[in-house]
């Protein structure tokens, strides 16, 4: 069962009352769009290369949706080159793109501003009609001792017949619009205009200025993807653990569950301490936030009765968060969930991200390093 706070103190004067998802001024970060360039946060700076001999070769587990093994990405040097092959090993799994890149300097990976990788910049990519092995040769001879290797594949399963997809991928270099309570979608907080298509949303924190109809780069994460492990100055949403019950909500959202009343919830359940003030007392009358709280909590009542651990099915709705600019932990915007439909399985088949790296049941300490905020890996070698 989830805890619930129930304080919500006023902490700024009237001057930001309404800092949080509307068009005052932005109080918690840099008002200039700007992208903060920061680097990501990679657990390890001096990673433990996976072989002990120069040249030695060696295999690691490529690991699809964060802890699934499904084969091994292999290294040997080659001559004057450096030979990657990706192998399949698990039934129903197969290869449809691949993107690799070996450095010299970890710091020289092509990378978003928010540390995560950016797949279409790597240096070596293909496309592939679901194989089970993919081989590259890479040149070495200007590279140092000690390289650094990100293997990343597209992969296929076609043993998951029905099952909803909760990890969808992203465009790389996502932007966003964001129009403020539209008029056009009167049950909703936000409609967010992406260069992929437009979705109807809410706001998740109350404390950041949402910079209604202002273009912006963004990155996306599904409500069901790995939070981000933010320090205590930091943060990315104050209670993530609550994100299964918004999932229930937003599908089972009844006629009379008016945005401003939903908008109330979703505060109330993810981000209670945040500085907007006065939308969540019973003297709300007026205004933007003026909603029943009696049926506010009412709402909260059944989604902590009925929507722990929920999981939308396929053709239902799921929750996405949409961050930036910034780093994911501390971004410079209104955080914003839009509702995104779920997809089963096309043709049957499940595609999934897969990294190259060192893994037994979890990565293994100091062989690897994530890219920025990311579950995406890579690992040394000695060439």
């Amino acid at each position: 069962m989830k805890k619930l706070f129930s304080f919500f103190s006023i902490i700024f004067l009237l001057s930001i009352v309404f800092a949080g998802c509307q068009s005052s001024e932005d109080i918690s970060s840099p008002v200039s769009e700007e992208l903060e360039k920061r680097p990501g946060n990679n657990n390890y700076c001096s990673l433990i290369p996976i072989n002990e001999t120069p040249g030695e070769a060696s295999c690691v587990e490529l690991v699809a949706a964060r802890n699934q093994v499904i084969g091994s990405v292999c290294v040997e040097r080659i001559g004057s080159d450096l030979k990657v092959t990706y192998t399949i090993t698990e039934t129903g799994w197969s290869i449809t793109k691949t993107h690799l890149a070996v450095v010299g300097n970890k710091n020289h990976f092509p990378k978003k501003w928010n540390g995560n990788p950016k797949l279409n910049h790597f240096p070596y990519k293909g496309i592939h009609n679901n194989v089970t092995s993919v081989e590259y040769l890479i040149p070495i001879n200007n590279l140092p001792n000690k390289v650094y290797i990100a293997a990343h594949a597209k992969v296929e399963n076609c043993d998951q017949n029905g099952q909803p997809n909760l990890l969808p991928e992203f465009p790389d270099d996502a932007n966003m619009t964001p129009n403020w309570l539209p008029s056009d979608l009167t049950d909703y907080t936000v409609k967010a205009t992406l260069n992929f298509g437009t979705y109807p949303g809410f706001c998740v924190d109350n404390s950041r200025y949402i910079g209604s109809g202002s273009n912006r780069t963004v990155d996306l994460l599904s409500s069901y993807d790995e939070m981000p492990e933010c320090t205590s100055s930091e943060i990315f949403i104050e209670k993530p653990e609550n994100l299964d019950l918004l999932n229930w909500i937003i599908n089972n959202r009844q006629a009379n569950w008016n945005r401003a009343v939903l908008q109330a919830v979703i505060w109330k359940l993810i981000n209670p301490s945040g500085t907007l003030t006065g939308w969540d007392t019973s003297t709300v009358s007026s205004g933007e936030w003026k909603h029943d709280p009696i049926l506010r909590e009412e709402i909260i009542s059944l989604a902590i009765a009925q929507g722990e651990g929920f999981t939308p099915a396929v053709n239902q709705k799921m929750l996405v968060l949409v961050y930036g600019p910034g780093d994911i932990c501390s971004p410079q915007r209104q955080v914003i969930g839009i509702e995104v439909p779920v997809e089963g399985a096309a043709g049957n088949c499940f595609t999934k991200n897969a990294w190259g790296f060192p893994f037994e049941n979890c990565p293994v300490p100091n062989k690897s390093a994530k890219f920025g905020h990311s579950w995406a890996r890579y690992f040394a070698y000695l060439r």
